[in-house]
């Protein structure tokens, strides 16, 4: 059944020179990519980047998840706390992920000015960080575990 298939074909390359003219000929916003990037790695749980993007409902309910997070952690509600922490982060990261692959646009849903190229770059840096952000994790978690 293998043998019924041009496979060379079916993997070739689809992305024509066509179709990179016709996404550079889509109009960009005027929210640059750079810009969104650093709030959603900085401020993210805080849901900057979405005020940024001119998202306003979806700003206002990360906003409200971080502030009822940090509330439920001093009122001594540590599983809910956590729970809107676990929340928020995957939400922020998600953001980052979308945002990286170009899928976060702004509310004219435009793509954002300068992601083409400088996409490569901060993917690599986020990467790195969030290795970083994992191996000190993993240090704090082991030596507190150790501590007792």
């Amino acid at each position: 059944m293998a043998d019924q298939y041009d496979f060379e074909e079916l993997y070739a390359n689809t992305y024509t020179d066509a179709d990179q003219r016709a996404y550079e000929s889509q109009p960009a916003s005027e929210k640059r990519f750079a810009i969104a990037w650093l709030l959603t790695l900085l401020l993210g749980p805080t849901g900057a980047h979405r005020w940024y993007l001119n998202r306003p409902v979806s700003a206002v309910l990360m906003m409200v998840a971080s502030i009822a997070a940090v509330v439920l952690m001093v009122a001594d509600q540590t599983n809910l706390g956590l729970l809107c922490v676990t929340v928020v982060f995957a939400w922020t990261l998600l953001d980052m992920i979308m945002l990286l692959a170009g899928q976060m646009r702004d509310t004219h849903d435009l793509r954002l000015a300068g992601h083409r190229e400088r996409a490569g770059l901060f993917s690599a840096i986020t990467v790195v960080l969030l290795a970083l952000a994992l191996m000190v994790a993993l240090i704090i978690g082991t030596s507190s575990g150790v501590a007792g």
